[in-house]
């Protein structure tokens, strides 16, 4: 039987950037939108990383 794929964290990135984009306007007062996309995009790629990485841990220790 297929295992399911490990489905791409879109949601959780666009998450991360608008809470960057929101603590840079309430901190500073003005937004950095490259770095917080920057940020939000590294963050999400080492997500889907750790998420295909432990999904296919638990597949070898069946």
């Amino acid at each position: 039987m297929a295992e399911p794929r490990v489905p791409f964290p879109a949601i959780e990135g666009v998450g991360i950037f608008i809470g960057i984009v929101a603590w840079d306007v309430l901190s500073i007062g003005e937004m950095d939108l490259l770095k917080a996309l920057l940020i939000a995009t590294t963050s999400t790629v080492l997500w889907y990383g750790a998420r295909r990485w432990w999904t296919a841990s638990r597949r070898k220790r069946r």
